[in-house]
């Protein structure tokens, strides 16, 4: 990858590669939302271009990026983390690693000379707290809003953070300030006042704060709403729907799925009462996660209760 981003550089200048990159389009979620399954769906649309996974191997490469400030005040970036050099080198690195289901890559496209047809999509969960940034680098880019029932969803993180105080899988970061032990999944502003409290609390307040971030800073006019539970009851419709905002094609596996794969990210087996597992701790939480609930039931798609998971 580095040796493409340096070819990249020496051959094409900025405009060029930003042209290359068009106006891609972020998957925007809490964790545990259904993102990996909604991303891995829409990456077997021929015109879709991903990286494969999320930007965790992109974002490693600017320490800088780690945090919002040594002192590990949340994980968001904001703006001025996009300076120029940062954003055109972190747009060589997308150019240099974008391939599609055909197995065609951005890169060989570009150094041949051919158009890059289609649209890039991006999906990592950090990104619920990142989009000034992401919009200091792709000033045009767009946006998928996945939420999903609060109860569910926190339920699915606390069931998550289980599984990476068990295993390392969904950990973040390994020794913050004041935490006793690792923290796992995206890390919002004000999360020392959480750092030891229960995890169905930390869960609640992370599922707010994403939902929340994303609300409060998505570009007026360039978004569209999906409700998870949509997706899992009618996903021929909705990945249509996704589509037409993508202005791509869905092709012959989005056009004719009925019956949805276990995301990559699943822990345990789908149930529509699974939440219930945790229901007591998640409806202990309900005046933490209720403000940002009675917003979503106001978008288009909003969720309706919890569904198989």
């Amino acid at each position: 990858m580095h040796k493409r981003v340096r070819r990249l550089a020496m051959r094409f200048g900025d405009a060029e590669v930003a042209a290359a990159l068009g106006d891609p389009v972020f998957i925007v979620s809490a964790p545990r939302s259904g993102s990996t399954l909604l991303f891995s769906l829409l990456g077997n649309s021929p015109d879709i271009w991903t990286i494969g996974g999320e930007s965790h191997v992109i974002f490693q490469q600017f320490p800088k990026l780690k945090a919002a400030d040594d002192a590990f005040s949340s994980g968001a970036l904001g703006a001025g983390h996009a300076d120029a050099a940062t954003a055109a080198q972190i747009r060589r690195f997308y150019l240099a690693s974008l391939c599609n289901v055909r197995g065609e890559t951005t890169y060989d496209r570009i150094t041949s000379g051919s158009p890059k047809e289609g649209v890039f999509v991006e999906k990592t969960p950090r990104n619920a707290l990142n989009i000034p940034f992401l919009l200091g680098i792709f000033p045009t880019a767009r946006f998928i809003f996945l939420h999903r029932d609060p109860r569910a969803n926190i339920a699915s993180i606390i069931e998550g953070w289980q599984t990476g105080i068990r295993t390392g899988q969904f950990v973040t970061y390994r020794d913050l300030p004041g935490r006793p032990g690792p923290w796992c999944f995206l890390l919002p502003p004000g999360w020392q006042a959480h750092a030891q409290a229960p995890l169905a609390e930390i869960a609640a307040f992370q599922w707010r704060a994403a939902n929340e971030a994303i609300l409060d800073t998505l570009p007026t006019g360039r978004w569209i709403s999906l409700a998870y539970e949509d997706l899992i009851a009618d996903p021929r419709t909705q990945l249509r729907r996704l589509c037409d905002f993508c202005v791509v094609a869905t092709g012959p596996a989005l056009d004719q799925v009925a019956h949805l794969p276990l995301s990559a990210s699943t822990i345990s087996a789908p149930s529509p009462d699974k939440w219930r597992r945790f229901e007591h701790e998640v409806l202990d939480q309900e005046a933490e996660y209720r403000p940002a609930e009675v917003r979503l039931l106001g978008l288009p798609g909003a969720s309706r209760g919890p569904c198989p998971s």
